[in-house]
């Protein structure tokens, strides 16, 4: 009796020190969060290289499989008794070669050696083969989207200045036309608004941004050096992918080592299955929303080339990237590539206004369900809170991972939910719980609501 009071006594003098000891850990960190915020600035900036060669190496992992494992059993030999072969290896070798010895056949043993000799050397040669391939995928693209891009930005660019006079008049005329004398006082409103955003562009042309055209070039220089640590950054990330693809293996070992090592198996076992869940969800949500992307890029592109749109490749590819994200990416991609349009012809800004319409509702009805299935399996207005959420909190970024980090959130929360309802011996399923109105205290009966009846 004394001796499980002393157990209780120290049991609640353990839970009271940690307590205390979160307590005071969350007060230092609440006053020290400004340094503690830029410190880990620094640690993400200095460790950017690794991030962006672990963000390739996701990416390029099912096109570094598939070119592994295409090379290697292009090289493999062709008849290898696999299962002679793991049996020779897994036997000591003392005792393999006695076996293969007392059974006259030692140079039977010795071909499937070489045949395991060779079936290594076939994998390596895969596996660097494959990892040339994703390092010319990468340079490929980028090489591609620079060399189409940066003229086609600079043209369209000088022409948009050359033009924004003449397309001022253009829409001036365009708005005299639409109302055709009509309604005068509407048309004289709305001619009076158009004259003075126009005055206020120019005005800011000539009196904010010229004279302050020096401060602007020394940010453009800043700018420039900042190119160049992102530069250094990704070739830098190449070497890092390139190693994360060879090591993702024995990476992945080690990790379930650790874990295996620090934590009982059953919780091992299920951190274990979480974290394959996180690899699945944002391997299939984010390689699969870029293959989306960019066939409708591609679309985008062979449309507005076939209606005879300006600047058809630029806005296509504006297009095709803003779509990755979710939700907004449409809006973000139309509005911009509308206002340079609207510089050109305004019936050109419908058309194309009305074209990015149906192409999206292609995409969202017809193309993107097909290619991401139900990868998350969550809801329409789910989807859309996770965006703001992570949006507001990560930017971008957020609003790209937001939906498969909410996924796998809720995958946790579900769990976690369903095993408390177990401990208190409660249904899991929610449609048990729908109309509910009470869970009987006594016998634990659930009681339904009745049509009609008061509450």
């Amino acid at each position: 009796m004394i001796n499980d009071q002393n157990q209780k006594h120290v049991s609640w003098g353990i839970t009271a020190f940690a307590v205390i000891a979160a307590a005071l850990f969350f007060s230092f960190v609440l006053e020290h969060l400004g340094p503690i915020t830029v410190f880990l600035g620094k640690l993400v900036d200095i460790l950017m290289p690794v991030i962006y060669g672990a963000v390739m190496a996701f990416l390029m992992a099912p096109t570094y499989q598939l070119v592994s494992t295409l090379v290697a059993g292009w090289l493999r030999p062709g008849n290898a008794a696999k299962t002679s072969v793991s049996k020779a290896v897994n036997m000591p070798v003392g005792k393999a070669v006695m076996a293969k010895f007392r059974g006259g056949s030692s140079t039977k043993f010795f071909t499937e050696a070489e045949r395991l000799r060779k079936e290594k050397n076939a994998e390596r040669i895969g596996k660097m083969v494959a990892t040339f391939t994703c390092i010319i995928v990468i340079l490929a693209v980028l090489t591609a989207l620079i060399a189409m891009l940066i003229p086609q930005l600079i043209s369209g660019v000088s022409d948009l200045t050359n033009s924004l006079p003449k397309g001022a008049n253009s829409v001036s005329g365009w708005i005299q036309i639409l109302f055709q004398g009509k309604n005068p006082e509407l048309e004289e409103m709305v001619l009076e608004g158009y004259g003075q955003i126009s005055d206020t562009l120019a005005h800011w042309i000539s009196a904010d941004f010229m004279p302050n055209l020096n401060k602007y070039l020394t940010q453009m220089t800043s700018g420039v050096m900042r190119l160049f640590v992102v530069l250094k950054n990704f070739f830098i990330g190449l070497i890092v992918m390139a190693y994360g693809l060879n090591m993702k293996e024995a990476l992945a070992a080690q990790s379930k080592r650790i874990l295996y090592a620090l934590l009982p198996r059953r919780v091992a076992n299920e951190v274990v299955s979480e974290l394959r869940y996180v690899k699945w969800v944002f391997s299939s949500f984010i390689v699969g929303k870029i293959i989306d992307s960019v066939i409708i890029g591609i679309i985008c592109y062979v449309c507005m080339s076939f209606m005879k749109m300006p600047y058809a490749l630029l806005i296509s590819v504006f297009v095709g990237v803003t779509n990755v994200i979710p939700f907004f990416g449409p809006f973000v991609g139309a509005i911009p590539s509308a206002f340079i349009l609207l510089m050109v012809s305004p019936i050109t800004t419908l058309q194309f206004l009305v074209f990015i319409l149906v192409l999206q509702q292609f995409d969202g009805n017809i193309l993107g369900p097909r290619i991401l299935g139900s990868t998350t399996g969550m809801s329409s207005f789910w989807v859309l809170f996770s965006i703001l959420f992570f949006g507001g909190l990560w930017g971008i970024v957020g609003m790209v991972v937001g939906i498969p980090t909410f996924a796998v959130l809720t995958r946790l929360s579900e769990r976690a939910l369903a095993h408390f309802l177990r401990r208190k011996k409660l249904p899991v399923a929610e449609e048990c719980y729908d109309n509910l109105e009470r869970i009987d205290e006594e016998d634990g009966s659930f009681r339904y609501e009745s049509k009609g009846k008061k509450p």
